[in-house]
């Protein structure tokens, strides 16, 4: 007697078009939107960094940090304020931007094979993908160039004093998604429906 096969499909991203559409659209849109913001908010390029990194840097950008109060974007809620960040997250680790630029290297790497070994139909794994690598670019961009990350936007709350960009704020967004889709989440388990063999006397 035949059975029919209720397995999933077993298609993989590398091998859907959809797929690739989901992953490139944000990362290049994410990519494009960062690089251009920071180009108009630093018109004239970054300064070299002052040594020891970690003290008093040279003002920079179209409204610096140091002299002025957040320009107003959104009232109340977020502000342009223009600076440089020559260390990582929360302005953590300053002065090791060569240590960084291996790191996100690898960090490319591990999202660009996850996204490759992901399965087809995973639509919103695809898109948080494609946000984070946009993400990873625009900063490893400004790392190699700038020897720092240009940043320009902050929120008018005195609990996050901190200044970021288009950058960051994919990261920000994308990570705790796709930490959700995998936690909450969960694959239906592919069903063995391969014929069983006959007892004796049947």
């Amino acid at each position: 007697m035949k059975t029919k096969n209720s397995s999933l499909p077993s298609k993989r991203a590398y091998a859907s078009p959809a797929a690739w559409v989901r992953f490139l659209v944000p990362a290049v849109v994410g990519v494009t939107a960062d690089l251009s913001f920071k180009a108009w908010a630093f018109p004239d390029g970054v300064p070299p960094p002052i040594y020891p990194i970690g003290g008093p840097q040279t003002p920079t950008g179209r409204h610096p940090a140091q002299f002025y109060d957040p320009q107003p974007i959104i009232d109340h809620v977020l502000g342009f304020s223009t600076t440089v960040n020559h260390g990582a997250v929360f302005g953590s680790f300053q002065g090791a931007v060569d240590w960084f630029i291996p790191l996100s290297i690898i960090a490319m790497i591990i999202i660009l094979g996850v996204f490759l070994t992901s399965r087809a139909n995973h639509a919103l794994v695809h898109v948080t993908l494609g946000m984070i690598i946009a993400g990873a670019i625009g900063n490893f961009y400004d790392r190699i160039v700038f020897h720092g990350v240009r940043d320009m936007l902050r929120f008018y709350v005195s609990w996050y004093p901190y200044i970021f960009n288009i950058a960051d704020a994919l990261l920000c967004i994308a990570v705790p998604l796709l930490m959700l889709r995998w936690l909450f989440v969960q694959e239906p388990q592919t069903q063995n429906t391969s014929p069983q063999p006959s007892s004796l006397g049947e």
